[in-house]
């Protein structure tokens, strides 16, 4: 079977979210917990772009599922963290 590969574009409100997502995401993309997949990802403004690769469509799904909720439940943290703080 061929790799599969995937881009993944997430706009945030600001930079300093992104960059807050993109380091509360950082130790996840520096150990993979399979070797099937890899992730990558950047921040270019206030997008974090997310390239993955994996050895097949089904790790290249469960690793896109599995960081969309990551990032989902980060941001979740920093908006209900935000709204208590103001």
């Amino acid at each position: 079977m061929k790799e599969a590969y995937a881009t993944l574009r997430i706009e945030f409100p600001s930079e300093k979210r992104a960059a807050t997502v993109l380091n509360a995401l950082k130790p996840e993309t520096e150990t993979s917990p399979s070797q099937r997949s890899k992730v990558e990802v950047k921040r270019e403004g206030e997008t974090l772009v997310f390239l993955f690769k994996a050895k097949d469509t089904t790790a290249l799904r469960a690793s896109i599922n599995s960081y969309i909720r990551w990032v989902m439940t980060v941001d979740e943290v920093i908006s209900r963290t935000e709204s208590i703080l103001q």
